[in-house]
């Protein structure tokens, strides 16, 4: 069923699957389950007094509890036509100051609840995403930087991540300013070495700009060093990003997330530009992906997740070994931390299982820390079901291994199989492909299987079964997905 490559080192490359089963199951995609359910189906109805309420249950509960702070600056210089980011794009520094301010002040109101809480937050993350905060101009990176002093200092964080747009703001100096407040992990936006990819992209980041970054005295700067790579561009081809991917491991960073293009024109309409190029389809697009991962594999990294990979010296790999990895809206960690506070327009914030999100445009931000109020524009209260298929879904993408009885234990269920009959019915047609090997006490994924781990979660996504997958953006008449389809309350059991 599975071809294997010709490797001297056979352990260290995983298996491929066959076109077939790329064919077959290449179109049942939908969510990557970085949160479930999905973002577009969050709720307008719940808002900041919500996000406060689970703030205030988290401090009756879990004072100790660590937590991560995710700041989101949402402006860039130029606009990446791949991108689906919540992005303004302004090279006006006074527009960044102006935000900062506003950043600042949110920050403020948390501070405020807080103070009147006699809580001190555990921060042990602190991630600047983005946009471009790369851009951000040193006395603002500063006055943001002395505003969370009363809650955290850089040396009680264990890890403090910035995302780099190497084409501006990049330089030895600048990296020399980061690590000196604290920063000790970067991420370059790299996304395709190609020049022509790069130009149909808006995005050209020549591997010599990135190598004469990647000195041996920033290397030691910093922790971690990681490549954001996308597959499935525009006049990418197989051949095309394998340069890239070999061009990267050359350039040897201790990450790399590989992701596949969110093409969609028809919400992206600076996407539009790609329809005269030519796209790979999603069956390309995962061969490109398959061939990655092997490639990286057999240059000693570890495949750790849906789309990530990490050297077995980075904290990541260390984590996946240890059963720690987790997963949430940064991305990868390694389990230091499960809630996370947002700051900025579009951040997600993760308090005790429920979520929540700010306004997007920066109008309506704007107002609402105008009036003194938390920006939340919708979010997600959990219910038992909930949280039971996410942490099954957890399971599959971390740790490829479903444990019934622990699954049992934790959540009070009486049996496994009979809460999740429907489910393991529909996973024996993944079980016949080699997908899944099922078993009384527990349910594997095998290593061809962790290239389709998405459509083995979407088997137990019952959001997706009764209301199809909805695309996380707000829609244009702010009203979520969950609103647009129906009305309704999962049952506890389907």
């Amino acid at each position: 069923m599975f071809k294997t490559r010709n490797s001297a080192d056979m352990k260290k490359v995983y298996l491929k699957p066959k076109k077939d089963l790329i064919e077959k199951y290449g179109d049942r995609q939908g969510s990557f389950y970085t949160f479930y359910p999905m973002n577009g189906l969050w709720r307008e109805d719940v808002g900041g007094n919500d996000y406060l309420n689970a703030i205030d249950q988290l401090i009756q509960q879990r004072p100790e509890s660590p937590l991560s702070l995710y700041i989101h600056f949402p402006f860039c210089i130029k606009q990446c036509l791949f991108c689906h980011c919540m992005t303004v794009i302004s090279s006006r520094k006074g527009d960044h100051h102006k935000f900062v301010d506003y950043m600042l002040r949110e920050l403020d109101l948390l501070h405020r609840h807080f103070k009147s809480k006699g809580f001190k937050p555990n921060f042990k993350e602190l991630h600047f995403g983005g946009g471009s905060p790369s851009i951000i101009p040193d006395e603002d990176f500063l006055r943001i930087w002395e505003a969370l002093k009363p809650m955290l200092q850089p040396e009680d964080l264990s890890e403090c991540t910035i995302e780099i747009d190497p084409r501006y703001g990049a330089s030895i100096e600048r990296l020399r300013f980061y690590r000196s407040l604290g920063i000790d992990r970067i991420s370059f936006g790299v996304q395709d070495f190609d020049e022509e990819v790069g130009k149909i992209i808006n995005r050209v980041n020549p591997e010599e700009m990135i190598e004469a970054l990647l000195t041996d005295e920033v290397r030691q700067m910093f922790t971690s060093i990681n490549f954001d790579l996308i597959y499935g561009l525009p006049q990418q081809t197989p051949e095309k990003f394998k340069k890239t991917v070999r061009t990267a491991i050359r350039l040897n960073p201790d990450r790399l997330a590989v992701y596949v293009i969110g093409h969609r024109p028809d919400i992206y309409k600076h996407q539009r530009a790609f329809e005269k190029y030519y796209m790979a389809d999603s069956h390309e697009s995962a061969i490109m992906f398959v061939d990655a991962v092997n490639e990286f594999i057999a240059n000693g990294y570890d495949f750790i997740g849906i789309d990530h990979l990490a050297k077995s010296t980075d904290v990541l790999s260390i984590a996946k070994k240890d059963g720690t990895l987790f997963r949430n809206a940064i991305g990868y960690t390694p389990g230091r931390s499960v809630d996370i506070i947002g700051l900025g327009p579009s951040s997600m914030g993760i308090v005790g299982g429920n979520y929540f999100q700010n306004c997007y445009t920066l109008p309506t931000y704007y107002d609402a820390i105008d009036r003194g109020e938390l920006p939340i524009i919708r979010g997600f209260e959990s219910n038992l079901d909930d949280l039971i298929r996410r942490e099954v879904m957890f399971d599959i993408v971390l740790v490829e291994r479903i444990d019934k009885k622990k699954i049992t234990a934790e959540f009070k269920i009486e049996n496994f199989d009979k809460y999740f009959r429907n489910e393991l019915k529909a996973l024996k047609e993944f079980e016949q492909d080699g997908l899944v090997s099922m078993h009384e006490e527990e349910i594997r994924v095998t290593d061809v299987g962790r290239f389709f781990q998405r459509q083995i979660c979407q088997v137990f996504d019952v959001y997706n079964r009764q209301l199809g997958y909805t695309h996380s953006r707000e829609f244009d008449d702010g009203k979520t997905g969950l609103d647009r389809k129906v009305q309704m309350s999962v049952a506890s059991k389907n």
